[in-house]
Parts: C-alpha cells; sequence; structure tokens
C-alpha cells in the first residue's frame, strides 16, 4: 500500500498505513519516517541501523516564536513524557567541539539532522542562547540522523571538526539544505568553501570512519527517549517542544545553574 504525502502543518509519513496518516502522526507539523528492517551501504561499510528507525522517528515543527516583551507566553518547561537520562554525559566525548565555556558544569546538547528544515530554522535561535548564557553552559551540537541519506552529511561534519570546521560546516550544510540530502560532490565543494583542502576531505569524507561512532551514539541517544529533532537535553532532561525559544532555553538554563528547577 502506499504512503499518502500531506503538507505543512500535517504529516508525511512514509512507510506507515493509511490509518496511520491523519491521526496517528505525534504532532501536528512532524514529519514521521518508519524505516524498521532497513539495511543500508555507506561508501563501502555495511550498516545494519541498530535503532536507526527501528521505532518512528520525526521532524518537529513546534518551534515558538519569540514575544515581543521579551517574556514567555507559554510556562517553560521540560517534556513530562521522557524521563532524566542520569548518565548524559556518555553522549558526549572529549573531541566533541562545543560553545561556551569549559569551565561550565551545564551540559546543553541539541539533537539535530542536517536534513532536517526545522533544525536549520532552529539554528540561529540556539547560537544566541549559547551566545546569552555560554559562560554558564557547553553547548554541544549532537548529529541524530533520521535518513540514510543524513550519513555522509554527519560524517563531513566530523571529518571538518578534525580541522576545526565543524561549525563552519554545519552552517553551510543548512545554508544549502536540498531534497534528498547532498552528495559527495556537494560536500567536498562545502569543504573548500570552508577553507579546507576538498582532496583530502574526500578521502576522510570516503573512509567512512566515523560510522560507527554515529551509528552507536545515536542509538544511545534514542534509547534516552528522543525521537525527532531538533531536540535540545539540559543536563539531561529534554525541553518541551513548546519550550524550544530563546526566552524558555535561557530561563530553563538560569534555573539548573541556581538549582532552583
Amino acid at each position: 500500500m502506499k504512503c499518502r504525502l500531506y503538507c505543512a502543518n500535517e504529516c508525511l509519513c512514509l512507510g506507515v498505513d493509511h490509518s496511520q496518516t491523519r491521526t496517528g502522526c505525534p504532532l501536528s507539523g512532524y514529519l514521521v519516517l518508519n524505516t524498521d528492517k532497513t539495511m543500508f551501504r555507506v561508501f563501502s561499510l555495511p550498516l545494519i541501523a541498530i535503532m536507526l528507525l527501528a521505532a518512528p522517528m520525526s521532524v518537529s515543527g513546534g518551534l515558538t516564536n519569540e514575544p515581543e516583551n521579551g517574556a514567555s507566553t507559554v510556562e517553560c518547561s521540560f517534556a513530562p513524557d521522557i524521563p532524566p537520562m542520569d548518565d548524559f554525559r556518555s553522549l558526549v566525548s572529549v573531541s566533541d567541539p562545543f560553545l561556551g565555556s569549559p569551565e561550565a558544569k551545564l551540559t546543553v546538547m541539541i539533537f539535530f539532522d542536517p536534513n532536517c528544515p526545522h533544525c536549520a530554522t532552529f539554528h540561529p535561535i540556539m547560537k544566541q542562547v549559547a551566545r546569552d548564557m555560554g559562560q554558564h553552559a557547553r553547548f554541544y551540537m549532537i548529529p541524530f540522523p533520521l535518513w540514510r541519506y543524513s550519513l555522509a552529511q554527519t560524517e563531513a561534519l566530523y571529518v571538518a571538526a578534525e580541522e576545526g570546521k565543524f561549525y563552519e560546516m554545519i552552517d553551510a550544510q543548512y545554508t544549502q539544505q536540498k531534497p534528498g540530502g547532498m552528495s559527495v560532490e556537494d560536500l567536498v565543494r562545502l569543504a573548500a568553501e570552508v577553507g579546507l583542502d576538498p582532496d583530502r576531505f574526500r578521502e576522510r569524507l570516503e573512509r567512512g570512519q566515523n560510522q560507527p561512532m554515529i551509528m552507536s551514539r545515536r542509538a544511545r541517544i534514542a534509547e534516552a527517549g528522543i525521537r525527532g529533532t531538533p531536540s535540545v537535553m539540559i543536563n539531561g532532561r529534554v525541553v518541551a517542544s513548546a519550550s524550544k525559544s530563546r526566552v524558555c532555553m535561557n530561563e530553563l538554563i538560569a534555573a539548573e545553574v541556581s538549582g532552583d528547577s
């Protein structure tokens, strides 16, 4: 049975029975992807997506507009249906790039897919929060690929990170998003644009050495309850969808710092 496509504020459901297309999607504005039992090959590396898409994943709309007077129009909160993750620091490594203070004890993680349009919209909001609260927290951007074609772009981010160009690469990928993701040639061109040696970049990209780490981390993120992008976790607690605004995230981070949350 073929899957129906809906646009705008409804759902785009792939591999889901027709009865699930309108009533089964978790929220209006989500893209729901169900591709369990999928095996794929990235470069020459065969991968079975352990949890990649073993459960429905989604691209979340649900971003909150900033109020004009600087006050939040919603109650800023964490997601009540996702339990806190105690060992959240295991999701990052010492080699992961971050924004903010290296001395900060608070850890903020932004889970994203480079092909997620809402992630691209959310990106400047999150960068502003990092500027606002960078003295109190470290901000990590953690790829959580939703589609097979996002894996090469995720690999490209880590290759760029080896030369200190992680954020330049994600900025470039967001700016030039395209249906179906980017080809290797597209990524090599972006590498040159952000100041990387294109030949060396291509060789490292096609080697795909970060793929096992990407998939292992993705499985652990899914186990923590993350089901869509963009998602934000503050010291192991996932921010509610309606609270992903600059005002709310600043408020939640400040509460964590003061111990009032």
